[in-house]
């Protein structure tokens, strides 16, 4: 499949939402204690990304974002 559009390209998209969708299983691996409190997905910026508010075992609350880039298909080979 060639992409024709980017920024963003529906595999970008496509694949910001499935890292929301897997919010349960990635707090399963957090250190006991710690868990999301949050997620935002944002997909129509240049790059898709799923913002996670996460409370670590002292009650501290921390942001961590996952950025999607799709590089150019000519750079793939």
């Amino acid at each position: 499949m060639r992409t024709r559009f980017y920024n963003p390209s529906k595999l970008e998209v496509n694949f910001a939402k499935a890292i929301r969708e897997l919010t349960e299983q990635v707090e399963t691996k957090l250190d006991e204690g710690e868990r999301v409190i949050d997620t935002k997905s944002i997909h129509d910026a240049d790059n898709p990304m799923v913002i996670f508010k996460l409370e670590d075992k002292e009650g501290d609350l921390h942001e961590v974002v996952v950025q999607v880039i799709q590089r150019p298909d000519s750079i793939v080979k």
